[in-house]
C-alpha cells in the first residue's frame, strides 16, 4: 500500500456516467432518443478542410458520435462515444460500461444497434466497443494543443432523449494531475489531462473533445462538482493506439509492469523529492515483472526503449504500442544513479 498523506480536497471531482436505476420496472422499451431525422451514416473517414465554424463541423462529426446505454443488474447507465476507426470502434470511458450485461449504441439518426465490449483499462478510464453496424469515423488530433483554443463536447448528458447535445468552450489548461478515490478505498491519478470549459453534465462520458477542424483531441470523463466550467478530458492518443491494437488482433491484451507513478512534477508538488523528470514510482507490485526486478517506490523512469515517459498516461501509451512478451530497456534513475534495466513485458 502507498503511505501517503490525505491530499486537500480543493474540487470535488465526479466521474459522470448518468446511472438511471429502476426498481421493478420493465428495461424493454425503446427511449426518445435525441438525434436526427436524417444523416448519412454511410461508413467512411469524416475529413474537414481546414478549421470550420462551430455548426459546420458539428454538421459534419454528429454521424461518428453515439449515446450509450449500458444495461447493469439493477438499472442502466447512459454514455456517450465517438468512433475513432473503421469497422465500428467507438472509444468511450471505462465507467461507462463497467459491469454492463449489454450494450446499445444510438446514432445520430435515431437508429439504435448492438455493441460489443472488446476492451477494457479502468486505470485510465477508457474502453473501446465494436458496434455491429458500421458507421463514420474521425480523424484524431494528437499534438498541437493550446490553451486557450475552441473546442467543442458533443454528447449524451443526463439521458438519451438529449443525444447529440452540443457545447463550445476553450482549453482551460493542459496536462492537468488529478487524485481520485475509488470505491475500494485506493487511489489512481488521472493524468495529462485536458483541462477545458464546455459544459458537460452526468451522460457525457465518453463523448468527445472536438477541435474546429473536426479532429478528436480528447475524451471527456470528469467535471469539477462545485464549480463552473472545470470539465476534464483525457487525450486520445492512448485511445487511438489501443483502437488501432484492436483493429488488427481483436484479442489484444496490453502489457502490465506492475507500477503506479506520477509526472514527477506532479510528486514535487506533494513533497516527493527528485532531481529527475518522468514518471516517479509511487508503489509497484511485488508479484509483478517490475516488483521481480526489483523496481523500488522512489525510482524514476525517464524512457522505454526510444520513447520518453513523463506521466502514467506516457507509460500506457508506450506498453500499448507492445505485445506481452516484447523486450524493453527501462531507463531509470534511484536516487542519483542511472540504470537501465531488460524487462520482459509481463501480464496481469
Amino acid at each position: 500500500m502507498i503511505n501517503k498523506k490525505l491530499f486537500k480536497k480543493i474540487v470535488i471531482l465526479l466521474l459522470f456516467a448518468s446511472v438511471i436505476f429502476f426498481s421493478g420496472c420493465n428495461l424493454n422499451f425503446k427511449p426518445n432518443v435525441g438525434g436526427y431525422e436524417t444523416a448519412n451514416m454511410t461508413p467512411r473517414l469524416i475529413t474537414l478542410n481546414g478549421e470550420q465554424n462551430t455548426s459546420d463541423v458539428v454538421e459534419n462529426v454528429r454521424t461518428a458520435i453515439v449515446g450509450i446505454k449500458s444495461l447493469q443488474s439493477t438499472g442502466y447507465s447512459v454514455g456517450s462515444g465517438v468512433a475513432i476507426k473503421e469497422g465500428g470502434y467507438i472509444l468511450t470511458n471505462q465507467h461507462v460500461i463497467s459491469g454492463t450485461k449489454g450494450i446499445t449504441i444510438y446514432f445520430a439518426d435515431k437508429s439504435s444497434t448492438s455493441a460489443t465490449l472488446i476492451w477494457q483499462d479502468s486505470s485510465i478510464d477508457l474502453a473501446v466497443i465494436k458496434s455491429n453496424k458500421d458507421m463514420p469515423y474521425l480523424e484524431c488530433e494528437t499534438t498541437d494543443l493550446k490553451v486557450g483554443q475552441d473546442i467543442i463536447a458533443i454528447g449524451t448528458p443526463l439521458s438519451l432523449a438529449f443525444g447529440h447535445t452540443v457545447t463550445k468552450g476553450i482549453i482551460s489548461a493542459l496536462d492537468r494531475t488529478l487524485e481520485i478515490q475509488n470505491k475500494d478505498g485506493s487511489k489512481n491519478y488521472m493524468q495529462n489531462l485536458i483541462q477545458h470549459d464546455a459544459s458537460i453534465n452526468p451522460g457525457n462520458s465518453g463523448g468527445p473533445l472536438i477541435n474546429l477542424n473536426g479532429k478528436v483531441v480528447g475524451i471527456n470523463t470528469l467535471k469539477a462538482t462545485d464549480a463552473e466550467g472545470i470539465g476534464f478530458a483525457i487525450p486520445i492518443i492512448s485511445g487511438q493506439r489501443i483502437v488501432s491494437r484492436l483493429s488488427v488482433d481483436a484479442g489484444y491484451s496490453a502489457p502490465y509492469m506492475g507500477i503506479l507513478g506520477v509526472s514527477t512534477d506532479y510528486a514535487r508538488s506533494k513533497n516527493y523529492s527528485t532531481s529527475y523528470d518522468g514518471l516517479y514510482i509511487l508503489d509497484v507490485d511485488k508479484n509483478s515483472i517490475a516488483g521481480m526486478l526489483g523496481l523500488l517506490k522512489g525510482d524514476v523512469i525517464y524512457k522505454i526503449d526510444n520513447e520518453m515517459i513523463y506521466s502514467f498516461l506516457d507509460l500506457r501509451t508506450v506498453l500499448y504500442s507492445h505485445s506481452i512478451g516484447d523486450v524493453v530497456t527501462v531507463y531509470l534513475y534511484r536516487e542519483n544513479t542511472p540504470l537501465e534495466i531488460q524487462m520482459t513485458l509481463g501480464e496481469r
